[in-house]
This record gives C-alpha cells, structure tokens and sequence, in this order.
C-alpha cells in the first residue's frame, strides 16, 4: 500500500499543474480572441489590396514587370512561420515537418524562419538558414510584418532569389493546415478565390504608369499577406495550445479523482490495521 505522506505530494502536485494548465489555457483563449480582431481588421484591407492588384494583372496585357514575370525557381526562398514556444500540441510538428518536406522536394537556394522553434528544428537538423525573424511570431504586428517584407523583397529586386513561398499555419473549416503560398512572383492562379472590385473587361490604364503602380501595391500586397499569414499562425498556435492545455487539465482531474481514491483507501487501511494492533494488544 501507497504511503499516505507520498499520496498527498502527489496529489498537491497534480493538483498545482491542473492550475497552471488552466490558466494557459485560459491565456490561449484571450489571445485566439485578440488574434481573430487582428486577423479580421487586416482582412478588409487585404482583400481590397489583392482586388487591385487583380485588376492590374486581369486586365493589363503584355505585363513585362519583375514583380509579375517568372524568372523560374533556380533560386527560390523559402519563409517559413512556427512559433517561439511548445506545448502547443500538433501546431510547431505539422507544419515544419511539412516545410521539411518540401524544402527536400524543391532544394530552395534560401530559408527564412519566423520563430525560435523554426529555427532551432532546421539547424537540429543541420540546414542553414539564412534569416531569423525572431520575437515577432508571438504577437506580430504590422511594423514586424513591414520589416520582413523589405527585407525578402530588396533579396527580390537585387537577384539574391527568384521566387518566395511563404509556409504558415491557415485555419480551415475542417481544422487548422500547414499550407505553401507563391508570393512572389505575383501569380494569377493566387487569385483564383479573389473577387474584383468591378466587373467591366476592357484593359486599364494607370497613372504614371502601371510598373510605377506595381512598384508600390505588390510591396504592400507581400507586406498584407506576411502579416495575415502571421495573425492566422498565432489564431492556429493559440488554438492548438488551448485544446492542448484543456486536455493536461481534465487529465489531471481524472489523475486527483484516482489519487484521491487511492488516498482514501490508504487511510483506510491504516485505520484497519491501527485497531488490529490495537485489538491485538488488548487481546494479549
């Protein structure tokens, strides 16, 4: 039979975890909150942003621009978003095991990372990466998100790579998913789900000139897209981590409800054998 004295550390240690997991898990809550009004702001801004840039590439013929043409993948980059933190059960495995995957298919000449996980996960592994963005993956804003953006798109403009695909977390219907988006060169088949502001089909005209326009909407289109793919991965790692931590703590309740019987039970039987000996004394 258990010790009695061994029983109740363990069950005030069960009992001090089951707080602490709650009170993450409470915490991951408030932050999938605030991540969700941060993802919904951005959205409206977002969409009007790739609307535009559709029309550009919809209606615009003979589009020469750098930021529209392929230059093929020979010196692709990838970025890749996790987080600064574990305990967020599947969030950090899926989708690095996921840009793992891919970074093996494709061999991209450059790997950009978000967050000390994504980090420390490649060069575990041995790969170089040849960017960190850290202390932005927790609670990005939209300075970290500018100051991302102009540095892949200066690699851009100075032949450093030719393409850039971000790999982040996205939250679906049926559950949150590691995905791959094209983000530069700008690709029309990015905008498949996108609608237009208008529906007339006759080419446009922009004012000073359309590769002086794209000069500064596909800047600000990459910057919206880094800083969605930022809140998204948050919204998805809070999400992750509060039903991690809701599952710690109802089996840590399940765990006191057996530490408990086995507690009563001990007590019991110490009992027992207290009026035994007792008996047995008075017998003798």
């Amino acid at each position: 039979m258990q010790n009695l004295h061994d029983i109740k550390k363990r069950i005030q240690s069960v009992r001090e975890t089951g707080k602490i997991t709650k009170a993450m898990q409470l915490i991951s809550a408030a932050k999938m909150r605030k991540a969700n009004e941060k993802y919904e702001l951005n959205a409206r801004y977002f969409d009007r942003v790739l609307s535009t840039l559709k029309d550009i590439i919809t209606h615009t013929e003979n589009l020469t621009h750098p930021y529209a043409v392929s230059r093929g993948d020979k010196r692709a980059a990838f970025l890749v978003i996790a987080s600064d933190n574990g305990m967020a059960g599947d969030y950090n495995h899926r989708v690095l095991e996921f840009a793992l995957e891919r970074i093996n298919e494709e061999k991209p000449a450059k790997i950009y990372t978000i967050g000390f996980m994504a980090r420390d996960f490649f060069q575990c592994r041995g790969i170089r990466t040849d960017a960190q963005f850290l202390y932005c993956a927790q609670d990005p804003s939209l300075s970290d998100a500018r100051r991302i953006m102009m540095y892949l798109v200066e690699a851009y403009d100075e032949g450093e790579i030719d393409s850039l695909k971000i790999i982040y977390t996205r939250h679906t219907p049926k559950g949150d998913k590691a995905v791959e988006l094209k983000t530069l060169p700008a690709d029309p088949a990015e905008f498949d789900n996108v609608e237009l502001e208008s529906s007339y089909t006759e080419a446009l005209e922009f004012e000073p000139s359309t590769e002086e326009v794209f000069d500064i909407l596909v800047p600000q289109c990459i910057l919206g897209i880094i800083y969605s793919a930022l809140i998204q991965s948050v919204r998805c790692e809070h999400n992750e981590r509060m039903a991690a931590m809701k599952q710690a703590s109802d089996n840590a309740e399940e765990m006191l409800g057996k530490l408990e019987l086995d507690f009563h039970r001990a007590r019991q039987a110490a009992i027992t054998t207290e009026i035994a000996e007792i008996s047995s004394a008075r017998t003798d």
